[in-house]
């Protein structure tokens, strides 16, 4: 009790600004992680928004009727403009008539050619641009469509000035539109026909086609003798005069057909370059003309499109380009045919193929109509039914029916697709239409398809050209195959020198040494990616092509020099090992310019004996057999087998031979079965690559690892960004193997085991979860890069493993075209889907790391 008075209660009271920074840490790192875990989330939320509409199909609107005249005379053609406020027909007594299509009101009748004469007509699918055969055999071409001007304020009339913001006026037989902006918009018809070109055809014109251009058109006429006349036109607009004056360059191509008694073809096409002219009957037989030799064309081939069962052709007519067919037939279906390469016993022959059919409607084809501006296409049918089809796809984009079921006699898509017309003898039927995406089902995207001109289907990515009728090919395969090669190359370079190099860190290097190295190599992960991508451009890439079998040999003759030098060190006598082991690793650097150069040496030796003197020349096939590329292949499996065979099969019998022999003997011993395996490796090697050779096997060629050598290629890649990523794996890594408990250290030397045996049987699997980790991470970052590649391989979408050819990546191809790309088109939106793929893949790869993390983080809690 006496001492009581001494003793002091203190209470433990925790400071109120400590548990202030608790919260307000706590508050932060929660919402930090909330945070996160939303910007990732609204990240993959606004990619699928904007890619969902992709795969929306098309919609129209609700059909508007305008009732017409009706005609005695046949329909040849219909038109609207591209604001779709007036449309034009032309009938069989050359006359054209112009009406408003919201109302039908006829606005004028123009007689553009004299019916009586006229025998044969061809109006271009783009533009306005038309042609007119006779039957004295004159041709006339010229231009009917529409002119837009917006006329000053005041200019016609006050009637005009008081219509408001979307009502029409006719004026002069021109439609004026006040626009929203409060401008007059006005539209008037052009009817313009120039006088006979200066050609004698010698008969009646019976059949014409024309492809326009600037200054030059290519008309082709089939006469009632059986000639076809292709011409070339060159107009010429005579200054003093003002009249056009020509230029005809002709050709003619004697068929006999009169002369044989043979029925004379139902439709006549030039190709738009006038290299090729196609006949075709309605019984489905079509013959082409090779016209590229301008002053002999000939017979290229023959080809049925249609047949008898199909009741022959029922509707013929082109896409945009002129190169694609498509053929409809009475039962309703449509198909799709254009010519394209084929090799014969090395020879190019013609070949006409059907490359896709469209959704059959069981009623006869009636009018089929390309777009004026892209790859759809608008089907009619005898029961009243409108299909519009994408030609590359195939996809079916929407369907409308006519009141009444009438058969469609014509149908037309409005110069900016936004619009469907189609007549009968009822009256013209009209719809807004919207096509969207047309272009990018599932199937074009990520499944061969036979494009127009190719050989055979194919997985292509090509977004853009510089013509008109070019067919947009977004197929993503070939971006998501060169993403994968770009990650395969990188990590096969870049993992075993990251991993190798943080088991040497953390359990052979000196402790007083290996933070400078760590930090060292850490420090290598502050270098843009964009300067890495540089360097691989204009310094490596070049580099490498001048040195490409010294750049080969280097790859197992500087690993080789390590592997020599180690076992050298082992023969040295045990006390210098002792005094000297500091010094190891610098004895083993040292070896490294000698590597080098012997590489440099032994690199034109090299290429002399497995490769012809020449080793790009070898690669394209121009030189040698496949012995050289069957040993570059081999090498590497054979050098495993080696490995496997005199390392783990052959352990046993090296036991025994070193029983109780010398710690000198046993490292002769150890360098014998080094020389005995490389010997062995290499002998197996030249063994099997003779014998393949010998058997007529190369490994060169398109799908191969040894193709044609480019410049900026995946070698080049998988060097720089192995280097990219050999940081962080080995950072990771290297944490991993150093949170490995000492006392599995000590157990296992204690045990007798070395320290290599220590290493790689007990560090390695007890950090596993972190080296898996580390690995999965690293490959994240081969997914997603995107200045190495963009600058250093190449940028060619191609499906090709060769290690010597470039590529294009996901990430590459977003940064390159997403900037030019049209906002909310195809093509946009497919770059986009790309994006989405890659946040997929990287997600994905995340997500395996994280649960083979745990699942050896729980594997290893449990030593």
């Amino acid at each position: 009790m006496a001492d009581s008075k001494y003793k002091q209660t203190r209470a433990l009271q925790t400071r109120w600004t400590v548990k202030a920074a608790d919260r307000i840490a706590k508050f932060l790192i929660t919402v930090g992680g909330i945070g996160t875990i939303l910007a990732v989330s609204a990240v993959g939320v606004f990619l699928v928004a904007v890619v969902i509409p992709i795969f929306i199909p098309g919609s129209s609107g609700e059909v508007s009727t305008t009732a017409y005249t009706r005609q005695e005379q046949p329909l040849l053609h219909v038109s609207v403009d591209e604001y779709r406020v007036m449309g034009w027909t032309m009938f069989r007594d050359g006359t054209v008539h112009l009406f408003r299509l919201d109302t039908g009101e006829e606005l004028d009748i123009i007689r553009a050619a004299d019916g009586d004469s006229l025998s044969a007509w061809s109006f271009a699918a783009q533009g306005d641009d038309v042609a007119f055969g006779y039957i004295d055999g004159t041709v006339r071409l010229g231009r009917i469509g529409f002119e837009t001007d917006y006329p000053a304020a005041g200019a016609l009339g006050a009637d005009v000035e008081r219509i408001g913001a979307g009502e029409l006026a006719v004026v002069d037989n021109a439609v004026v539109q006040r626009m929203p902006e409060g401008q007059l918009r006005r539209q008037r018809f052009v009817v313009e026909i120039k006088d006979p070109l200066p050609s004698d055809h010698g008969a009646a014109i019976v059949l014409l086609d024309h492809v326009s251009g600037d200054r030059e058109s290519v008309v082709c006429a089939l006469t009632s003798a059986g000639d076809v006349y292709l011409d070339v036109v060159e107009q010429f607009d005579n200054w003093m005069t003002g009249e056009t004056d020509y230029e005809v360059r002709g050709s003619v191509i004697e068929t006999g057909y009169v002369e044989e008694g043979r029925r004379l073809p139902s439709y006549l096409v030039v190709s738009e370059a006038g290299t090729s002219v196609f006949l075709v009957w309605d019984t489905g037989e079509l013959v082409v003309y090779d016209t590229r030799d301008f002053d002999a064309p000939r017979i290229a081939g023959n080809v049925q499109i249609a047949d008898a069962a199909s009741g022959g052709i029922a509707s013929l007519n082109t896409l945009l380009g002129g190169a694609t067919f498509l053929v409809g037939d009475s039962r309703g279906e449509v198909s799709a045919w254009f010519k394209h390469k084929d090799v014969e016993d090395g020879e190019e022959v013609f070949a006409f193929s059907r490359a896709r059919r469209y959704t059959g409607a069981h009623a006869r084809v009636t009018a089929l109509a390309p777009s004026p501006r892209s790859r759809v296409f608008a089907a009619g049918y005898g029961n009243g039914l409108v299909r519009v089809f994408q030609a590359t796809s195939g996809a079916t984009v929407l369907e409308v029916h006519v009141d009444g079921g009438e058969a469609v006699t014509s149908v037309t898509i409005a110069p900016k697709n936004d619009g469907l017309i189609a007549m009968t003898d009822e009256g013209i039927y009209h719809w807004d239409i919207d096509l969207r995406h047309p272009e990018a089902t599932l199937r074009a995207l990520f499944l061969p398809v036979w494009y127009e001109g190719y050989d055979e289907p194919t997985h292509t990515w090509q977004s853009s050209s510089g013509t008109d009728d070019f067919e947009p090919k977004f197929g993503l395969w070939p971006l998501v195959f060169g993403t994968l090669k770009a990650t395969f190359y990188s990590m096969l370079f870049g993992i075993p020198l990251a991993l190798l190099a943080a088991i040497f860190t953390s359990e052979f290097m000196s402790p007083s040494i290996r933070p400078r190295v760590k930090t060292l190599i850490e420090s290598m992960a502050s270098l843009p990616s964009v300067v890495l991508g540089f360097l691989a451009a204009l310094v490596f890439a070049p580099f490498v092509q001048r040195v490409v079998p010294a750049a080969l040999v280097g790859f197992v003759v500087i690993p080789g020099s390590f592997l020599v030098a180690a076992y050298l060190w082992q023969l040295l006598p045990q006390a210098w090992v002792l005094r000297y082991e500091r010094f190891r690793v610098w004895f083993l650097l040292a070896l490294l310019p000698l590597g080098i150069l012997a590489s440099a040496r032994l690199g034109p030796w090299i290429e002399g004996i497995l490769f012809e003197g020449d080793i790009i020349l070898w690669l394209d096939g121009q030189v040698g057999s496949g012995f050289g590329g069957w040993v570059m292949i081999l090498l590497p499996l054979a050098a495993a087998a080696a490995v496997w065979i005199v390392g783990i099969v052959g352990s046993g019998v090296f036991r025994r031979l070193t029983d109780g022999k010398s710690r000198n003997q046993v490292a002769l011993l150890d360098l014998g079965r080094f020389a005995a395996g490389t010997l062995a490796a290499a002998a197996m090697t030249l063994i099997v690559s003779a014998a393949l050779s010998a058997a007529g096997a190369d490994p060169r060629g398109p799908g191969s690892f040894l193709d044609t050598y480019v410049q900026r290629n995946a070698l080049v890649v998988g060097f720089v960004m192995g280097f990219a990523i050999i940081p962080i794996i080995y950072t990771i890594a290297e944490d991993a193997l150093s949170a490995v408990p000492d006392h599995l250290r000590v157990a296992s030397l204690g045990a007798g085991a070395t320290q290599w045996q220590t290493a790689i049987r007990i560090v390695l699997p007890t950090a596993m979860s972190g080296i898996f980790t580390a690995i999965m991470i690293g490959l994240g970052r081969a997914v997603g890069e995107t200045m190495i590649v963009l600058m250093a391989a190449g940028n060619t979408p191609v499906l090709e493993m060769n290690i010597f050819n470039g590529f294009r990546t996901l990430s590459a191809n977003i940064a390159v075209e997403l900037p030019e790309a049209v906002r909310d088109s195809t093509h946009y939106r497919t770059l986009f889907l790309a994006a989405l793929i890659l946040f997929a893949l990287t997600f994905a790869i995340n997500a395996v790391a994280e649960i083979a993390r745990m699942k050896f983080r729980k594997r290893s809690a449990q030593i």
